[in-house]
């Protein structure tokens, strides 16, 4: 792992997230929920530590980037090789994984909103499929991948 792959990887998911947040706030254009994921990471990762009714916008802005990257990482490290399809499928797919684990797992016992989302809209999920959708598009089309050693 040279410097160029982890500066390449890191600046990926730094994107990656920029396009996730951005796809999940501009999905009113489309008739769907707008989802607010930095708002809601703040409120859980951060709760009532800091001063005042709500925790910082930023606060769930660094989170997302650095799930961003942390995400990214494993990807282009590890989970890239169980990935069939060619780079922009392989990410696709990644995105899809990462929105199904979010749905299943994090989003109803985390965040208590329902599988899928389904607490906060019935189209929610089409909204958090498109940010994860386009997260994992860029990390496939961006992120360099490790050779792995057969």
């Amino acid at each position: 792992m040279t410097l160029e792959f982890i500066v390449q990887t890191v600046l990926t998911g730094l994107l990656a997230a920029y396009i996730l947040l951005v796809m999940a706030l501009w999905n009113t254009r489309l008739g769907l929920p707008r989802l607010d994921f930095a708002k809601a990471m703040a409120a859980l990762t951060y709760g009532e530590s800091f001063e005042g009714k709500d925790p910082p916008y930023w606060a769930g802005q660094i989170v997302i980037y650095i799930n961003g990257v942390f995400f990214t990482l494993l990807y282009a490290t590890y989970a890239v090789q169980f990935i069939p399809g060619t780079p922009l499928i392989q990410g696709a797919i990644w995105g899809v994984v990462l929105w199904a684990v979010s749905g299943i797992f994090y989003v109803p016992v985390y965040l208590r909103e329902g599988f899928f989302l389904s607490h906060i809209h019935p189209m929610a999920w089409f909204a958090s499929l498109i940010a994860h959708g386009g997260f994992g598009l860029i990390v496939g089309w961006l992120a360099p991948v490790l050779p792995m050693a057969s």
